[in-house]
């Protein structure tokens, strides 16, 4: 079991974490926008999830044929 509050890499506490947008993949596809948090000392990636206040992403349209 893991030790809360410590960075399973470096073992420091971690008190502040790094916040990035990432994009969620699918079989190569683009599907959501998320959140990816990481240590501030090592930056080992500690959790990803959806971002549940993104606004969905649009939907790209295919070429028109002429």
């Amino acid at each position: 079991m893991a030790m809360q509050g410590e960075c399973p890499k470096c073992g420091k506490r971690v008190l502040h974490v790094n916040v990035e947008n990432v994009v969620g993949m699918v079989d190569g596809d683009s599907r959501a926008r998320c959140i990816s948090y990481s240590c501030i000392h090592c930056n080992v990636v500690l959790g990803v999830q959806v971002d549940p206040r993104a606004k969905p992403r649009p939907r790209s349209k295919p070429a028109a044929k002429g």
